[in-house]
């Protein structure tokens, strides 16, 4: 069935269109001035970042569903359908609205956006996925840096405390299906299991990205548009 969404606030803001799914008046006057705020700080960074940010991308901002559902600590969860299409939800019984945790996610999402506009490569391993999860969390990581944020997200933060001492026994559980092409992604990169903790994938991605960024003193948007086969050439095979 095709399901066509009217959207009551509609805001076209040159490279970044915001759109709110608003027919259920869920969203209040105040937070859509909030959204267009955070959204219009999202479009600045990301402009001042990256010069190959030449090109317009949807944003529209939902209530949460089996589609994008959203992380409980933190009501809010994103997710990019192609380059130029990204649907953030939002869950106020679970958080409140938050400028900051928005401006967060969204910076996440533009990294994949930029990623897939710009490059012909896909990820085709589950080191791939890690990789392409760790640029943009480390993106999103910068980008609070730069805005001088301090509210980061129960997910980033999570994934800042991990210890060596479980990025190690995550990487001796996951190091022989690295090159794997098939593999559970929810349970690797999301809800974990007896054996792997949550977001397993994300923390090893972050881990692997970092450790690639300082080994080559690059800036993460150098490392945005860098080759799997770079990383994995100096995070694998050495």
């Amino acid at each position: 069935m095709l399901v066509i969404i009217s959207l009551r606030y509609n805001v076209c803001m040159g490279k970044i269109n915001l759109h709110i799914a608003n027919s259920n008046e869920y969203f209040t006057d105040s937070d859509c001035s909030m959204i267009k705020r955070s959204v219009e700080d999202v479009e600045s960074f990301i402009s001042d970042k990256f010069n190959l940010f030449d090109y317009n991308v949807d944003v529209i901002i939902s209530t949460p569903s089996f589609i994008v559902p959203t992380i409980i600590e933190d009501g809010i969860s994103g997710r990019i359908f192609h380059s130029r299409l990204i649907m953030i939800s939002i869950d106020k019984n679970q958080h409140q609205v938050s400028q900051d945790f928005l401006f967060e996610t969204l910076c996440h999402e533009m990294s994949h956006s930029l990623r897939w506009e710009k490059l012909n490569e896909y990820t085709e391993t589950m080191f791939d996925s890690m990789i392409l999860e760790g640029l943009v969390v480390v993106l999103e990581e910068e980008a609070l840096k730069n805005a001088k944020r301090k509210n980061g997200q129960f997910f980033l933060e999570k994934l800042q405390k991990t210890s060596q001492s479980e990025i190690n026994a995550i990487i001796a559980k996951l190091r022989e299906s690295f090159e794997n092409k098939f593999y559970n992604y929810d349970q690797i990169f999301f809800t974990g299991n007896d054996d792997l903790p949550r977001w397993a994938g994300y923390k090893l991605g972050y881990y692997f990205v970092k450790q690639y960024l300082a080994k080559n003193s690059l800036t993460i948007e150098d490392a945005t548009f860098a080759s799997y086969k770079d990383f994995a050439s100096e995070l694998l095979f050495n």
